[in-house]
């Protein structure tokens, strides 16, 4: 602590390092293979793959309870592409907190953590039901507990949507999951998600 008296103090960081710049804290990983354009899936190959990592259908039944997801290709994406990644299933009471929807894995499994801190952005393109949806990202820091989300709306029209990582409270350091999701509410959902971009 730093001030001109004991009772006008603040607490001032500082990074000690060594004669070399050593800094006692292990390097980073480096960004997983095929992240380097930022484009993480467009479907245009009518499959649900991606350039690195792995989508995954999820719901809380992972943890006991009985919704239900589903995750498929269908033709006709965001503007003109040729295709889209449908998301759709049903929440059913059951769980202290009811979600269903896509995972992304970076890693390739959501234990696993990539790291992304270079990126700044998370984009997408959705339509569907009507209903506001989650996306939520998981990291390692956090893991067992609630992870940080913001909502979108799926219309009936497509729309683009863009989120700092920052808004996410993380660096993009530990990144296990991207998460597009119903949550909170019983009943039948059904949105399409394109164009997903980490950049």
């Amino acid at each position: 602590m730093v001030g001109p008296s004991s009772d006008q103090t603040k607490t001032v960081p500082l990074a000690v390092t060594g004669p070399y710049g050593e800094t006692g804290i292990a390097p980073l990983p480096p960004p997983p293979t095929g992240s380097e354009s930022g484009v993480v899936s467009n479907f245009d190959d009518r499959k649900a793959s991606a350039n690195y990592g792995t989508w995954l259908a999820g719901s809380d039944k992972m943890g006991g309870g009985k919704s239900t997801s589903s995750v498929q290709t269908v033709a006709g994406g965001a503007n003109n592409s040729k295709g889209a990644l449908q998301v759709s299933g049903e929440l059913v009471a059951g769980a202290q907190f009811l979600w269903g929807g896509a995972l992304f894995a970076p890693g390739g499994s959501p234990s696993e953590s990539v790291n992304l801190s270079g990126k700044k952005t998370i984009s997408f393109w959705a339509k569907g039901d009507g209903k506001t949806y989650t996306i939520a990202l998981t990291t390692e820091a956090n893991q067992g507990g609630m992870p940080a989300m913001k909502q979108f709306a799926a219309g009936a029209e497509w729309k683009q949507y863009s989120f700092p990582i920052s808004d996410f409270q993380t660096d993009g350091s530990d990144i296990t999951g991207l998460a597009f999701v119903s949550a909170g509410t019983p009943g039948k959902f059904e949105f399409q998600i394109d164009e997903v971009e980490i950049k």
